[in-house]
């Protein structure tokens, strides 16, 4: 049972790693050369990687929140929560800075104004 929870921890974070990498290609803006870095539209100019412990039987800061947001502060949110038991993954989108239609939590709205602050 430990081999599963270990394959499927594993499969969780390649997962994400591939997610990440999908997003980082679909914003990211290769020709500079057109426009300044400050005018790019929809490129992740502004992250946060926050790491924290919500669970209180659980050592360790072994979950995260990692913040994309462009310019306008709107993007996207990803937050990762381990357990000994399990990890769960969550996207969520943002628009100026704000939940789109969903709850955040502290810490996340937290994560926010950090990655905006930058």
């Amino acid at each position: 049972m430990n081999t599963f929870f270990y394959l499927l921890t594993l499969l969780n974070f390649f997962g994400l790693a591939y997610l990440i990498f999908l997003i980082s290609k679909k914003y990211r803006n290769f020709d500079n050369k057109k426009s300044p870095a400050s005018d790019l539209t929809g490129a992740i100019q502004k992250t946060h990687l926050l790491r924290f412990n919500p669970f209180d039987d659980v050592g360790g800061d072994q979950s995260f929140i990692l913040v994309l947001l462009d310019k306008d502060n709107s993007g996207i949110l990803l937050t990762s929560l381990h357990h000994r038991s399990f990890t769960r993954i969550y996207a969520k989108s943002i628009k100026k800075g704000q939940g789109d239609n969903i709850t955040l939590s502290k810490e996340e709205k937290s994560a926010i104004l950090k990655a905006i602050s930058r």
